[in-house]
């Protein structure tokens, strides 16, 4: 009997466990587990599901296909039939690169270089590869997010010379094997870690790390250029394949002899690299275009002098956020920050091509004479917009407006394309505009993308027009300081001469007739308000007019920052960052205060109505309503105010508060599951790899196709496949900008014109809404590099005209054209404040002036005093993207502090309906069945199944044990009896 007991006891117990664990996990745990692992209830069919990813891989293949650019050709490319054997050289051949490090990350290349080759029937050199492999095994790189830049960005080549690797019987070998080569040159990157400014190299096979301060990290090193020196002096025909996402310096690869052919393929995701013989052997010919500038020297653009390594350090700063002690966690072994870190963006306007055409056309480069050229040719080797193809082009100007007439609200030029080749291609077709610049005026570049097009398939012989439009107001400067003196700051168009060229590429007007179109502006124009929703347009962030406290530009806090000004580019080219001293005024804004705190919660505001039954649901088991519909398809439908009446206080501030990988159940209106929200932008779950999805290739190689529709088409793609795995939103695309060559994310995001990411990203977004589901576009705004190791806190100085004309345009794009509702904050400080709890970004520009509806979610908040949710939330963000424990410490009677919650209810509920009724009428207009999201989005995991079964046992187990007792009791009474 006493035997029992202890059995019925230890059931009791065990029931009492399952009830205690299962509430931690329902209330904890479980909502990760949901988000990471679960799977949705209305799961999609095999073949369905099957038939998307068949579909996502011939796109991706696609994308590589048109991505793909030809930077040089002797007549080399493409290779003739009878070429079946070649021999691949390089250490990069061995360990292929389809993406970056980090969250936008691939899970796999299961199509690398020589498999692609040995699967086309194209024989490799096997013993060639087997000592790459035996000089260092592939997949072995660091993580970016556990280590420094100098141990990730280690190059690996054995030289030419050391005959331990390069053996005479192997060199032999392979000159009888194949009288063709392939050499691969790469670039390995990745998130939190800028490319750094020093090379560090291995050159023997277990050798030391050795450091070259004369070369970056994106120059070819001394093995590289001899490698490149031998094959191109053994080998008939030689092509070099750059596996890079980064800008490289590539000098050396028209100044080697025997270099024939030149072919840029970025990081090709986990099947693109299979388009590369296709396009070797000419069965696809090339169409991509660079979306960067290559130069020869790196160190020629200004703002080199602010990256990577050149970050710069606030003196006597310690005590300020993050060199409080605080541990930077992406290293291998967490280190305390160290220093508080600043970077200038004092190049102003002038990025990328910007730079280099405008200083072109101010004569900055008339003294430069080198190998390369003089001039402009011995600066930049590959100009923005360059690339070959195996075909020609020519251009009739058929539709355009007559040279020297008045500019209207815009001009439209409609260009023949005819190929006048020999083979099937595509083409592509640049419109710049150049604006009338006065020195000393507004800042403005010699030329600027204004649209562009690409033609489909076109045969020999074969045309398409194309249009190409430019509005007047898209041509406007914002001038921030009234450096035209006309008393009015803002987006205006100065008088004078705009002219338009259509271009081959950044610096090359092509010769057609027709080509370069003066126009004339009689009388300046000002924009006082935003051109789609009529709000006033401000200055926010410059001097006195400054929301978050202090001006962007850190010139009226006394910081020395000298801006570039084309009036004097020799005279304000920036200088390498230093040490500086932190004024108060900055100081004082290191973090959100407990009196600032105090004061959002005193701000007037009507309590809301909380916890009502009003009876109102946007789902049924995860099915929409008609109401949901009705929400989702109007931001001020006045239904919302009684739908927002009914969930307390404590549900939102859940929903705000946890907001890591999805966000949480409503079922106060009706939405009972947890919503699942991934990354990556390369691969829908490809960070957190529970079930990923394609891997595509980066974001780079989309931009070099410049084609809208394919960006759009990969947008659906992966909207089909996140919706298939039960995501509701993505984190992806990006829209910051590839502000220099050394940035670590630059495989993610597109481009270094502002034009060209917005449209791609704006793409990508647009069809990924039509397949249901929201984009969390990252990074608003400026995380354009990762200050070297220092992105955490890092104040980012500059003028309010290049903070709105170059880094927040994309941005505008997305949201204004193409239905962003959703978007994911950044890591940096936009001048002194936090950009997650920046007012000025968040509310004025993003709500005020832009008419966003929808969330801003903030990146990974590891460190929660900095990235503060009451700041979030009080200055226009709307969920805290955060594991480590925090919370909201608002006084819970504030009515500003329930209306904010509020707020950010409507505006995540919004951006979760919208999405559903967008791919409700997709479906409905185009018949595509198959981007029909499942009906339910209710979501369930393994790890609630489990729980269950727990209980159920237990349950069984406490009920079997006390029949037993039971009976044992009768059994004892009968006896006795």
């Amino acid at each position: 009997m006493m035997r029992k007991k202890v059995f019925f006891a230890l059931a009791v117990a065990s029931m009492a466990a399952v009830t205690v664990v299962g509430f931690i996990l329902e209330n904890s745990v479980s909502p990760v587990v949901t988000r990471l692992f679960g799977t949705p209830v209305d799961k999609p069919s095999e073949a369905a599901v099957a038939a998307t990813d068949d579909a996502a891989r011939q796109l991706a293949s696609e994308v590589e296909a048109q991505g793909v650019v030809l930077l040089a050709n002797d007549g080399t490319l493409p290779l003739s039939a009878g070429v079946t054997g070649v021999n691949v050289f390089g250490w990069a051949s061995v360990d292929w690169l389809g993406g970056g490090s980090g969250s936008g990350c691939v899970t796999s290349v299961e199509t690398d270089l020589i498999s692609a080759l040995n699967d086309a029937g194209i024989e490799t050199n096997t013993e060639l590869t087997a000592m790459y492999q035996d000089f260092r095994a592939a997949g072995k790189r660091p993580k970016t997010l556990s280590s420094r830049p100098e141990e990730s960005s280690v190059l690996y080549e054995p030289s030419i010379e050391d005959r331990t690797c390069y053996t005479e019987e192997l060199l032999r070998d392979a000159q009888a094997f194949s009288d063709t080569a392939i050499v691969v040159l790469q670039r390995y990157a990745g998130e939190s870690n800028d490319m750094p400014l020093v090379q560090r190299k291995v050159s023997k096979q277990n050798g030391p790390v050795v450091a070259g301060v004369r070369r970056t990290s994106l120059d070819l090193s001394t093995e590289e250029e001899a490698l490149l020196a031998y094959v191109g002096a053994t080998y008939e025909s030689v092509i070099v394949v750059v596996n890079s996402a980064n800008a490289m310096a590539l000098g050396a690869l028209e100044s080697t002899p025997g270099i024939d052919a030149v072919l840029l393929v970025g990081y090709t995701g986990q099947y693109g690299a299979e388009e590369l013989p296709k396009i070797l052997w000419g069965e696809v010919c090339p169409s991509g275009r660079t979306a960067d500038t290559y130069a020869y020297d790196l160190s020629t653009a200004p703002s080199y002098a602010s990256a990577s390594e050149h970050v710069g350090a606030y003196a006597s700063a310690g005590g300020l956020y993050p060199a409080d002690g605080t541990k930077n966690s992406n290293l291998a072994s967490p280190e305390d920050y160290g220093q508080v870190s600043y970077v200038d963006y004092s190049e102003g306007v002038y990025v990328g091509y910007k730079w280099y055409e405008t200083a072109d056309a101010e004569g900055f480069w008339s003294g430069v004479s080198n190998g390369h050229g003089a001039g402009y040719g011995g600066v930049v080797q590959y100009p923005f917009g360059y690339g070959l193809s195996y075909t020609t082009f020519g251009w009739e100007v058929v539709d355009a407006p007559a040279p020297g007439s008045e500019l209207g609200d815009g001009a439209s030029l409609t260009v023949r394309v005819t190929n006048t080749g020999a083979v099937a291609g595509r083409d592509v077709v640049e419109l710049y505009y150049s604006a009338p610049y006065v020195a000393g005026g507004i800042e403005k570049s010699s030329v600027v993308l204004g649209d562009y097009a690409k033609t489909g398939l076109l045969g020999p012989r074969e045309s398409e027009d194309v249009t190409l439009t430019v509005g007047a107001r898209a041509m406007a400067s914002y001038d921030c300081y009234d450096a035209n003196g006309n008393g009015f700051a803002g987006w205006e168009l100065d008088p004078g001469v705009y002219t338009l060229t259509l271009r081959r590429d950044a610096h090359t007007v092509d010769d057609a007739a027709g080509a370069t179109i003066p126009l004339a502006l009689s009388e300046g124009r000002r924009y006082p308000t935003d051109e789609k929703t009529a709000a006033a347009v401000t200055n926010r962030f410059t001097g006195a007019a400054a929301a978050d406290g202090v001006s962007v530009d850190g010139l009226e806090t006394g910081q020395d920052i000298t801006y570039l000004s084309r009036a004097d580019f020799a005279g304000t080219y920036p200088a390498v960052a230093s040490t500086r001293v932190m004024p108060a005024a900055v100081a004082a804004l290191s973090l959100y205060t407990d009196e600032e705190r105090a004061a959002d919660d005193a701000r007037e505001a009507t309590m809301p109505v909380t916890g009502a039954r009003n009876g109102l649901a946007i789902e049924s088991n995860g099915v929409i309503t008609g109401l949901g519909r009705r929400l989702g398809a109007n931001y001020d439908d006045p239904q919302w105010d009684a739908l927002l009446d009914q969930p307390t206080v404590a549900e939102m501030e859940q929903l705000v508060t946890n907001a890591y990988s999805g966000a949480s159940a409503l079922a106060s209106v009706g939405r009972d599951s947890e919503t699942r929200e991934l990354d990556g932008p390369a691969q829908v779950e490809g960070f957190v790899p529970t079930n990923p999805g394609t891997g595509f290739p980066c974001a780079v190689v989309l931009a070099q196709t410049w084609n809208r529709e394919l960006a759009r088409q990969v947008g659906l793609a992966c909207g089909k496949q996140a919706a298939q795995r039960g995501l509701s939103g993505w984190y992806a695309p990006c829209a910051n900008l590839h502000r220099t060559p050394f940035g670590g994310r630059n495989y993610e995001y597109y481009s270094e014109d502002s034009l060209l990411v917005g449209q791609t990203c704006g793409n990508v977004v647009a069809g990924a809404r039509d397949a249901g589901v929201y984009c969390y576009v990252k990074h608003l705004a400026l995380n354009d590099g990762e200050a070297y190791i220092y992105r955490d806190g890092v104040y980012t100085w500059l003028s309010e005209q290049a903070l709105r004309e170059v880094y927040l345009e994309p941005f505008h794009t997305v949201v204004e054209d193409y239905g962003g509702t959703a978007l994911m904050s950044s890591y940096n400080r936009v001048g002194a404040v936090w950009t997650g709890g920046s007012k000025a970004l968040l509310t004025g520009v993003l709500r005020d002036e832009w008419g966003f509806n929808g969330a801003v979610v903030t990146d990974f908040s590891d460190h929660v005093a900095y990235m503060n949710g009451d700041q979030m939330l009080r200055h226009g963000g709307d969920l805290w993207m955060q594991m480590s424990g925090g919370s909201l410490t608002s006084r819970p009677g504030s009515a500003s502090y329930a209306s904010e919650l509020r707020r950010a209810t409507k505006d995540f509920l919004y951006a979760y309906l919208d999405a559903r009724v967008a791919n409700e009428r997709y479906v409905d207009a185009t018949g595509d069945v198959s981007a029909a999201r499942p009906r339910s989005s209710a979501i369930t995991t393994p790890g609630s199944t489990l729980l269950a079964v727990l209980r159920v046992a237990s349950a069984v187990l406490v009920g079997l044990v006390a029949w037993r007792l039971v009976v044992g009791v009768r059994r004892r009474r009968a006896a006795k009896a």
